[in-house]
């Protein structure tokens, strides 16, 4: 297995599961959204040994998303004259640990969608619907294995409630789809408002992250889930449309 780490990983040796993490080896994940949601999952990722990350956004790194991104980010990033991107921004951070951070400054579109054609998995993190759903079609016709992610916050009195939402799809299983990812834009969702929820972002990565590491197989997978919900108001964790 090719040594990505610009630093010995200790942690897997100490926990030795240096085997386990053969499973990641040679593989090429895209994440696709560099938001809150986005951010986390290229966290967590990047501490395992896949070969390559690439990660997608058009967005420029703004004031307000240092709120809800791993880490703290230093107050002069944003007294800088020139344009600072979330791609660049975060292969800066990460390339610090691993090789093979790759940034595109692009959004994915009907016209580059055919790039994620190369990658072994794909994260979308994006919060307008009717992309979510062209990409995730795409996807599906293409045979690639994804996972997209939804955060759903509402205003209720005096607090918030809402909804994260990790949907996975694969050649195996797509039928649940339809059900899952509409293609309309939800008016109430207070998170379109950029509310500052990291807790929400980072819960949602690591919820599909660990989806992700019970398909490659690092971790045991018995229901083969490939939707689940957690509901914030109740503490609530629903696994559903399971693989038969």
């Amino acid at each position: 297995m090719r040594n990505v780490f610009k630093y010995p990983d200790t942690n897997s040796s100490r926990a030795k599961i240096e085997l386990l993490n053969e499973k990641f080896a040679g593989l090429k994940i895209a994440i696709v959204g560099m938001g809150g949601t986005g951010a986390y999952t290229l966290d967590l990722v990047a501490k395992t040994p896949v070969d390559e990350i690439h990660i997608f956004d058009g967005d420029l790194f703004q004031l307000h998303n240092a709120f809800r991104a791993p880490g703290a980010t230093p107050g002069q990033k944003f007294e800088a004259s020139e344009e600072l991107y979330k791609v660049d921004y975060y292969r800066d951070i990460y390339s610090e640990m691993h090789t093979g951070i790759v940034a595109h400054r692009e959004y994915i579109t009907p016209e580059n969608v055919v790039m994620l054609k190369h990658f072994d998995f794909i994260f979308i993190s994006v919060d307008k619907n009717a992309v979510r759903h062209f990409i995730t079609t795409k996807l599906v016709e293409m045979n690639l294995p994804f996972i997209d992610v939804g955060l759903g916050v509402n205003a209720l009195d005096d607090a918030l409630m809402g909804t994260i939402r990790v949907t996975k799809g694969s050649a195996n299983k797509n039928d649940h789809l339809e059900h899952r990812i509409g293609k309309e834009e939800v008016a109430d969702n207070e998170y379109a408002t950029n509310i500052q929820i990291a807790d929400l972002n980072s819960l949602n990565a690591a919820l599909a992250v660990i989806t992700w590491k019970k398909h490659v197989g690092f971790y045991q997978n018995l229901k083969k889930e490939y939707n689940l919900l957690y509901f914030i108001n109740t503490g609530k964790l629903l696994n559903e449309d399971f693989e038969s």
